[in-house]
């Protein structure tokens, strides 16, 4: 029995439509439970390094900040100091 396997590229391109369609979906749940509650989320640069942001629907407002431990802080700030 011989088996045969898919050139490299054909892999690549399989992964990156995964990627995309995942993406969009992703969006899709956004779309449809989206509210007025903070949204964070992880990101990577295209140098592969991590990242946070967030958004804030009441006040409309953004961040983006390198890690979580300054997400922490930004969160705390504006939802429990802002008393």
């Amino acid at each position: 029995m011989r088996i045969s396997t898919l050139p490299a590229q054909k892999i690549k391109i399989s992964q990156s439509l995964s990627e995309k369609l995942q993406k969009i979906f992703q969006g899709v749940i956004y779309a449809l439970t989206r509210g007025h509650e903070l949204q964070v989320w992880r990101k990577k640069d295209r140098n592969g390094n991590a990242y946070w942001q967030a958004f804030d629907p009441k006040t409309r407002r953004s961040t983006s900040l390198s890690s979580e431990a300054e997400m922490r802080i930004w969160i705390e700030q504006r939802y429990y100091n802002s008393d």
